[in-house]
Order: structure tokens, then C-alpha cells, then sequence
């Protein structure tokens, strides 16, 4: 990415919380399926695509960036943020699967040097040194494997991949003394984690120069992309040579350090000619992707890249371009960009929506004087705002007209890109999968069709009070679809015909206004197109005593009182294999994801549960996946197994200037009125660790749900350290599923088993904004918080105070989930 405004490798907290490569450059589940251009009704079963869309004839390749293999890149060297599935992710063979089926038929992987080749090939290491490190040169087998598995995966897929070296032309390294030694190196117990010196003065960058002394040499990248090639040249998965990604501040002439202007833009060319040089003596075929100076900017390739055109067959020029005004890919807010007045490749000027198309136009016309091919290959499209859309499909579409490859940011199953402003990472929604905003624009823009239809609004609407209820489609529409929504219990609805229009993500919206003291389904019909593939029926409350209407129906009292707090419900009978083309979870096998069933969700704020964890080989770690398990008749979720990896639901926190409105949020923070609640049995006297946790995965305040040693607990500690903990006197019987919560306000906060207080405290909390929640697990500070290594039946968590009736309600609903009875 192009930027200029922050370094990728400044910490390890930088990294994680901006995002590396991104610089510059309803009540119920459904079992609705996605519907494809020319699909006929009741195509494969419930979150299944679609069959694949039809590609326009003669369109360039077209992807996304699978994030995660370059995210260790702040921990190398000095500490041990070096593992798998938490410093760094591989993406997942599903990922690659979903990708193929929305139509994307090539994939960019950015992988990180330094963790491929631990040791630059001309190193002097003493035997102490490579015993740990590894032999001079010679490439890391885990980290080789991981890529393998990802060129596999692909080949299964009929597509192809990009291997991109992601690291700006540096290079983190020991500093290796006279004898070969480093100061402090160490070797992690856990073998999956990398070497690290204690010392962090023995940590160095390495940089490529052309002068004399240069400490990243031309023979150094050589080696690095002749080993490369010679490896995988004739894997099938192969799609390029990602020579290296956004070259930028190199030395100036003669210098051998990173410059702050006046750099020598011929180091760069230098290098890549000669890394081309050594891949064509390998491999003469395989395209070769080569970057231009200042962070591969669209903008400057034509200007500041003395030499191109290089020589060498099948080259393709890949450039960079965002949206923002500086195009650097880390703003979000539309207006707050059009405030700049200024516009990155033509100056004073705010943006406006041809600007993307501008951009990428500037590359485009060089690449069409020079007669050389062009990639897009990195490019995002924030949110929070649909004026982004318009400006990301202009310029999309413009790019595949001009026979532009497009490669969207950011795709993968690492942590912190699940629903980032800028991402193609799909969620999990009324039971299917919830395909990312950016596809939707892409897919259009490549003249493929492909839908998945959503609805998500208010459920509590006292008498004479409108909901407004949204229908959506998330893809690209090649024609305009047709729903009719319709009451079982009276009301009046604002209409009873819908029209999606053509096109990407659209939506049509509706009111209803219910009677009086009323329990109303409101179910959808689709024309031809989505017969049998709409939204799931949805409940509408007008009851004015919810508690009251226990005596008739306790699932829809429990519901009605969801409804009223917008909270979210998560029921493990609603558990699938997975959130990309899954299918109910069977017993015993593993869980991954789990649809909000209550009201906790909005439009392009699904409230998901979901595990992205990568256990394709035994290589990723040995964290387990929640086990469906089916006992006396219900549907629970196994966490019994050592270091078991929960549901997370992701979301973000505001962030002035930047992304001070953000679409993705959790219902509360921890200074607001809340509630969680959950049915779980444990199967011993001594398990300690999560139920639930609501919290921000860079801090350390939390609301927790959980045990210790098999006593129910609550525990808040605030943005301040301030920590309240409450704890039952009492263990859980083994094996005997029983509804445990919590509840807190400003003031007042109280533990409860089985509908009984056992617990209070009169705390007042600072404000803490929560970016997350998760159930069966915690993460705080980056890093995992055991699970209780229990049994979850179901989950509600929500903003508000209910009352005491209110609480007992939900609480004897939750006990029917896991077949019990409360008094």
C-alpha cells in the first residue's frame, strides 16, 4: 500500500492496530442460499453458493490479498510474537474455496521474507547460530509448508496464486557478531515459535543499496527469488512472482540507509532487474509482478521509476491505489477525506467519486504507451459510507476495461481483519454466509452476478410505533429481484412488495406497525429468482407485559424482551461447520460459526460468532475447535479440550479522523448498562477460565462471564485497572447444565445462578469502548484468555438493564436450550 503517513514495522502495536499492506497505494435462522445469474430455485442447501458466476469474456484476473503469513513482521527477531494463528494466519483452505466460488480466479498471498528464509544466504553464523536459526539461505519448512498449502489449496480450486514478498525492500535481522554469534539468542519452547534475542540492540534492518557496503545486497534478493522459483515453478497453484511489495524511502545516491527524501530511484529497478534475471534462468514462463517506487503509487509509476520498462518476458506492473486522500488506505470517514481539499497524484482538490478512476487512469495510459501489462494489486473500499462504493466501482470498472488485474485488500483469516474498514472477509448471517461489501462491487464490475439476501430491523414495537425493516442483497444483482413480505397477526405495513435493484448490495426498505399486544410473523416470497431463498420470517412484539406473556409462550416472551433490548442471541442448535459454504454441525464434528438468532444485528452489522482459526495441518499449532455435541436432545458446543479457540465477534471503535462512525460495533461498552447470560455445564469441580467476554482485543478492561474452579464468576476491570470481581460460594454440579449471568450499570452490578443473586457490587466504571465479544474464550492484550473448558448450550448478551422479571424469563428460556427447567 502507499503510505506515507505511518511505518508497518514502527511496533508491534502499530501493526496490529493499522493493519499491515493496508498503506498505500433478525430474529431466526434462515437457510436461504446465495443466488447465482441464471441459478435455478433451491440450489445446493443452506449457506452453500451458488453455482459459480459467469466471467465477462477476455476479463484480466481478478482476487483479493489473503492477509496473515506477513502480520509476524513486528515480533521478529527480538520476543516471540512468531505463531501461528495468533501473530500470524494462514489462510485457510476454505477461503480459498469461497474465493473460487464468488468467481475470483486469482489470489494475491503476501508472505514475509524473513520468516521464509531466516538466514540470508551469505550470513556467517556460527553452529550455535543455525542450530536455532536455521542453515545459510536454506528456507524455514513450516513457513515453506505453509505456502505450499496454499498454492494446493488453490490448484483444488482451479485458480491461482501470487507469491508476494511483502517487506518494502528491508529486511529484520540479528546482528551477527565476529564469531557468528547473537548477543542474547534464544529458542522458544514452543518450537512453532521463532529464534528471538533478548537484547533488542542486536535487531537490525537491513536495506537495499547500490553503494559499497549496502547491508540487503543484489545477491541477496537473488538468491532469495532463485530459491523461490526453483521450488514451486511447476506447482500448479502458481499464478506469479510477486517481486516485492511497495518499494519506498530507499537510501539516497551513496547512502546506505533509509532516506526521508532524495532517495535513488534506479536501487529499486536495479534490484528487480536483477531478481527478474534470476527467476527467468529457473523459470521462463510464470508471470513476474514488479512494483514501482513510493509504495507502488498508481500515480507516480509512469515518473518515478527510472528504467521501466524492464527486460524480461511475461512482466506485469503491479501499482496501488485507495481512496482517501492521501491514498494511503488507513482513512475511512468520506467527508472527513473531502475536508483535506487535497487529492494524492493531483494536489489541491478534494476528492470526489471519478477520483479513484483518476488515479488509476494515470497508470493505465503509461502502461498502454509503454505496451506492457498492469495489476491493481492492491486497492480497498471502506464501509462505513456508500459513496465509497460509487467511487471504488468506477474505478474498478475502468480497471478491467483497460485489462487491469484487480486484487482487493484485504482478504485471510488473521484476527484483526475480520469487518476492518477496508476488507473481503465474509461474515455469518441467518444462517449463511454473509459475503463482504467489496465483493459486491467487484463482481459487478467483472460482470459477474451473484446474491445472497438478508433482513435485519427492530423486533419491539409497542402499539402504533413503525419498525423499519431493511431487505438486502449482498453481491451484485444482474436484474432487479422481487419480494413479498406479508403479517399473520394484522398490522399494516408501509407495503408488500419489494424491489432489490440491479446492481451491487442493494436494499429496499419497508415499515410495520403493529396492533396492540401482539406476537406477529412477518414471512417474505421471492419471485422466480429467489423462490425459497429469501430472508427467514420474522417476529414482531407489540406485548406490553413480555414478562406476563411467559404464562402463554416462554420462547416468545424471552423473545419479545430481546427484542426490546436489541440484544443478541446465540444458540448452539443454530451451530455450523463453518462460515464459508458450511452446513449444520452434526454431533461431533467441529463448530464455526453461530448466527445472532435475536436482534442484536443491523444492516452491514451482523453479529456473528465465529471461529477462523487455520487447523489445516498439524503445523498451525495445537489449539483446538469447539466439538458439536448433542446431549439429552441438545445441541451444545464442547470446549473440554485443552487451549480450545472459541466464537469471536469482532467488530471496531470509533477512531477520530479516521473512522469516527464505524458500522461494525458491539451493542455496548463497559460503562453502559449490560447484560450477559448463558447455559453451560461444566464437567468437573476445578474449571476456571471464559464463558463470555465483551472487551477490545489491544486492551486489557473486560465484562467476563466465567468460572473459577468451577464457581460461577463475574469480573469487569475498566479503561483505569479498576476491577470488580463477584463470585459464587457454591460450585456447579458436574455435568448439569445451568444458566449463569451477569448484569451491569453504573453503580450496581450483581451475579446470578439459576435466577438467584450470589453476587453484588456498587462499582462505577470509566469509559472503555469494546470492539469485540467472544463466548468460550477471552482475548485481551493480543493474546488468548483460557476457556472454562466446558459445555455452551446458548448465549444472550445485550445493552440495557432489564428487570428482575425480565432477567428470569431469559434465564428460564436459556435453561430450555439445554434441557433443564428453572422454578
Amino acid at each position: 500500500m502507499q503510505r506515507r503517513d505511518f511505518s508497518k514495522a514502527a511496533s508491534a502495536l502499530a501493526a496490529l492496530v493499522l493493519v499491515p499492506g493496508c498503506g498505500g497505494g433478525g430474529g431466526g435462522g434462515g437457510s436461504a442460499t446465495p443466488v447465482a445469474a441464471g441459478a435455478a430455485p433451491g440450489l445446493a442447501g443452506p449457506s452453500t453458493l451458488a453455482s459459480t458466476p459467469t466471467r465477462a469474456d477476455g476479463l484480466a484476473a481478478m482476487g483479493t490479498n489473503l492477509s496473515g503469513m506477513e502480520w509476524a513482521a513486528p515480533g521478529l527477531r527480538f520476543g516471540t510474537s512468531t505463531m501461528p494463528n495468533l501473530d500470524f494466519t494462514v489462510p485457510r483452505k476454505a477461503d480459498v474455496a469461497y474465493l473460487a466460488a464468488g468467481g475470483y480466479n486469482k489470489n494475491r498471498l503476501p508472505i514475509q521474507w524473513e520468516m521464509l528464509q531466516p538466514m540470508l544466504h551469505d550470513t556467517l553464523a556460527n553452529a550455535a547460530a543455525k542450530s536455532m536459526i536455521g542453515n545459510p539461505g536454506v528456507f524455514h519448512a513450516g513457513y515453506e509448508s505453509y505456502i505450499t498449502g496454499v498454492l494446493d489449496a488453490h490448484a483444488a480450486a482451479g485458480t491461482k496464486c501470487i507469491i508476494d514478498c511483502h517487506n518494502y525492500c528491508r529486511y529484520q535481522d540479528f546482528t551477527f557478531q565476529a564469531d557468528g554469534s547473537v548477543i542474547g539468542l534464544t529458542a522458544p519452547a514452543d518450537p512453532l515459535r521463532r529464534p528471538y534475542t533478548t537484547d533488542n540492540t542486536q535487531v537490525q534492518v537491513r536495506i537495499f543499496a547500490l553503494a559499497a557496503g549496502a547491508t540487503l545486497k543484489q545477491s541477496n534478493f537473488r538468491d532469495f527469488w532463485t530459491r523461490v522459483a526453483t521450488k514451486w515453478q511447476s506447482h500448479p497453484g502458481l499464478g506469479g512472482y510477486g517481486l516485492m511489495n511497495e518499494p519506498h524511502d530507499l537510501p539516497q545516491p551513496g547512502g546506505l540507509v533509509a532516506s526521508n527524501g532524495g532517495e535513488d530511484l534506479t536501487i529499486w529497478p536495479t534490484f528487480a532487474q536483477g531478481a527478474i534475471n534470476a527467476i527467468r534462468a529457473v523459470d521462463a514462463t510464470t508471470p513476474i509482478y514488479v512494483a514501482g517506487n513510493e509504495w507502488s503509487a498508481a500515480m507516480s509509476i509512469a515518473t518515478q521509476n527510472p528504467g521501466f520498462p524492464l527486460a524480461g518476458a511475461n512482466l506485469i506492473y503491479e501499482v496501488h491505489m485507495y481512496l482517501d486522500a492521501f491514498s494511503n488506505g488507513a482513512a475511512f470517514d468520506y467527508d472527513t477525506e473531502v475536508a483535506k481539499n487535497f487529492s494524492a497524484g493531483f494536489g489541491t482538490g478534494a476528492i470526489q467519486p471519478s477520483t479513484g478512476l483518476d488515479r488509476i487512469k494515470l497508470a493505465t495510459d503509461w502502461a498502454k504507451a509503454k505496451g506492457v501489462k498492469l495489476a491493481l494489486t492492491e486497492v480497498g473500499m471502506p464501509i462505513d459510507d456508500p459513496r465509497w462504493q460509487e467511487m471504488f466501482t468506477r474505478a474498478v470498472t475502468y480497471a478491467c476495461g483497460a485489462g487491469c488485474e484487480v486484487y482487493s485488500w484485504m482478504g485471510g483469516s488473521h484476527w484483526p481483519i475480520r469487518n476492518y474498514a477496508i476488507n473481503q472477509a465474509p461474515g455469518w448471517h441467518q444462517n449463511k454466509t454473509l459475503p463482504p461489501l467489496v465483493s459486491g462491487a467487484l463482481q459487478a464490475s467483472a460482470g459477474m452476478a451473484q446474491v445472497s439476501i438478508f433482513d435485519d430491523g427492530p423486533g419491539y414495537a409497542p402499539a402504533g410505533t413503525p419498525v423499519t425493516i431493511t431487505v438486502y442483497a449482498r453481491g451484485n444483482l444482474a436484474a432487479p429481484v422481487t419480494l413479498t413480505v406479508a403479517s399473520n397477526n394484522g398490522g399494516t405495513l408501509s407495503k408488500s412488495s419489494l424491489t432489490i435493484p440491479a446492481g451491487p448490495n442493494g436494499k429496499d426498505t419497508y415499515t410495520y406497525t403493529s396492533a396492540s399486544n401482539r406476537v406477529a410473523t412477518l414471512s417474505y416470497v421471492g419471485d422466480g429468482q429467489l423462490a425459497g431463498q429469501v430472508p427467514p420470517a420474522r417476529k414482531i412484539f407489540s406485548l406490553s407485559d413480555p414478562v406476563a406473556y411467559a404464562a402463554t409462550s416462554v420462547p416468545d416472551a424471552a423473545l419479545a424482551i430481546i427484542a426490546k433490548y436489541s440484544a443478541c442471541k446465540w444458540e448452539l442448535a443454530d451451530g455450523y461447520t463453518d462460515f464459508m459454504q458450511g452446513a449444520p454441525a452434526a454431533d461431533g464434528q467441529e463448530v464455526r460459526a453461530i448466527s445472532d438468532s435475536g436482534y442484536g444485528s443491523s444492516p452491514g452489522n451482523a453479529m456473528e460468532m465465529v471461529n477462523w482459526t487455520n487447523k489445516d495441518s498439524a503445523a498451525m499449532g495445537t489449539m483446538a475447535l469447539p466439538v458439536m455435541r448433542v446431549t439429552n436432545g441438545k445441541k451444545n458446543s464442547d470446549h473440554t479440550v485443552d487451549n480450545t479457540f472459541g466464537f469471536w465477534c469482532k467488530k471496531s471503535t470509533p477512531t477520530a479522523g479516521t473512522e469516527p462512525d464505524p458500522t461494525n460495533r458491539v451493542p455496548y461498552n463497559l460503562e453502559d448498562a449490560h447484560f450477559a447470560i448463558a447455559a453451560v455445564s461444566v464437567p468437573s469441580a476445578n474449571n476456571t477460565g471464559v464463558v463470555f467476554q465483551a472487551s477490545q482485543a489491544e486492551q486489557l478492561y473486560t465484562s467476563e462471564l466465567g468460572f473459577t474452579n468451577s464457581q460461577p464468576q463475574a469480573r469487569w476491570v475498566d479503561a483505569n485497572g479498576q476491577t470488580v470481581q463477584l463470585t459464587s460460594a457454591v460450585k456447579l454440579n458436574a455435568n448439569t447444565p445451568s444458566v449463569v449471568a451477569f448484569t451491569s450499570a453504573q453503580g450496581a452490578q450483581k451475579l446470578r445462578v439459576n435466577s438467584a443473586v450470589v453476587g453484588s457490587s456498587a462499582a462505577t466504571f470509566a469509559p472503555s469502548a469494546y470492539a469485540q465479544m467472544l463466548i468460550g474464550w477471552g482475548f485481551l492484550s493480543y493474546y488468548p484468555r483460557d476457556g472454562f473448558m466446558g459445555n455452551i448450550y446458548a448465549v444472550i448478551s445485550g445493552k440495557g438493564a432489564p428487570s428482575a422479571g425480565e432477567l428470569a424469563v431469559l434465564e428460564k428460556y436459556l435453561a430450555t436450550t439445554a434441557g433443564v427447567t428453572l422454578a
